[in-house]
């Protein structure tokens, strides 16, 4: 328990400290996440792999074996991401490593008035994620994590680098089919420029956000999830996802997001009959689906976005349980 009053208030201290924030350095963490992640919308749900450690590090605190997980997660025409991770059980709990890289493509460069230079650039991203989950009991768990952030604009040979912390926990304290989680993501900063003359840093993307999960008595039910996010930077996103337990060799998964400015047009074009031909209700609406096929040890999940306004997102992770019983 002391451990769990520290982490809520770290997140105070946080909430406070970058409450009136408008803008963040390194928004490209939050493509940082697992297939099985991608196909609920980037819901960080807990559960038995390592999707979702760099948003949420105690939804790994019940993995039962040690795992290492291989991905990849295609999105824009040039734009590569790998990761890969490994878990393995430490103290009473669960410590994990994971790496993750981009490679962004070509991009022109421009010069300090936009006007194109003729250089051709091609940034690069990489982090670094060390975490540390725990159960307390049956009915709570924490963790906490630590980044370290890479980023190469391919401008004059400078590297930008980061460091941040995660913090979350997952809680149960009514019925088993209810389950809450709270969670602080990217609480950090920019240690240095993208080019030799930048001097002023800005944090990292900070994101509070709240979990809750109903799950059916049986355990290849329907589970049922809603996400709630707050960045620093943007406006209350709102996810809703499912996940269904077929039977011992499939999952699958949906989801569905949307944010507070495009539930308000809704509200105001569907229920009042208001029209704005400029502002369509629900205008950039994601969803996504997903699955896994689980054979013995071994386990293969995909995950799909579809973004209105951008590219869509195929995401793939090859899962090995390495210690578990080879008839599981």
């Amino acid at each position: 328990m002391r451990s769990l009053r520290i982490l809520l208030a770290l997140a105070a201290a946080a909430l406070a400290q970058y409450s009136d924030a408008g803008s963040a350095e390194f928004v490209f963490l939050r493509n940082f996440q697992g297939a099985r992640q991608i196909g609920m919308i980037g819901i960080p749900a807990p559960g038995d792999d390592l999707s979702s450690m760099g948003l949420n590090p105690a939804s790994f605190a019940r993995l039962p074996y040690t795992r290492i997980e291989i991905g990849s997660r295609i999105q824009m025409p040039g734009v590569d991401q790998g990761n890969a991770s490994y878990a393995a059980p430490v103290a009473g709990g669960s410590l994990a490593g994971r790496i993750d890289y981009q490679s962004s493509g070509q991009v022109t460069g421009v010069d300090g008035s936009d006007v194109p230079t003729g250089q051709i650039l091609q940034p690069e991203e990489m982090l670094l994620d060390v975490a540390y989950a725990e159960p307390l009991g049956d009915r709570l768990a924490w963790g906490v994590g630590l980044k370290a952030v890479e980023e190469n604009l391919d401008i004059d040979n400078s590297q930008a680098w980061g460091v941040a912390v995660d913090m979350g926990a997952v809680a149960q304290p009514g019925s088993r089919q209810l389950q809450y989680s709270l969670y602080v993501s990217n609480l950090g900063t920019k240690l240095s420029g993208s080019t030799a003359t930048e001097r002023n840093y800005g944090p990292m993307p900070l994101t509070f956000g709240f979990t809750t999960r109903y799950a059916p008595v049986s355990p290849r039910g329907l589970a049922l999830y809603a996400d709630v996010q707050k960045p620093i930077d943007n406006d209350y996103l709102l996810r809703l996802g499912v996940e269904h337990r077929l039977n011992e060799y499939v999952d699958l998964r949906g989801g569905f997001r949307t944010d507070l400015p495009e539930l308000q047009t809704a509200f105001s074009v569907w229920v009042l009959r208001h029209t704005d031909p400029d502002n369509p209700p629900l205008s950039d609406q994601r969803w996504s689906l997903g699955g896994t096929v689980h054979l013995g040890q071994f386990s293969l999940t995909y995950g799909f976005q579809w973004w209105q306004l951008l590219n869509a997102v195929n995401a793939i992770t090859l899962s090995w349980d390495i210690d578990a019983p080879t008839g599981s």
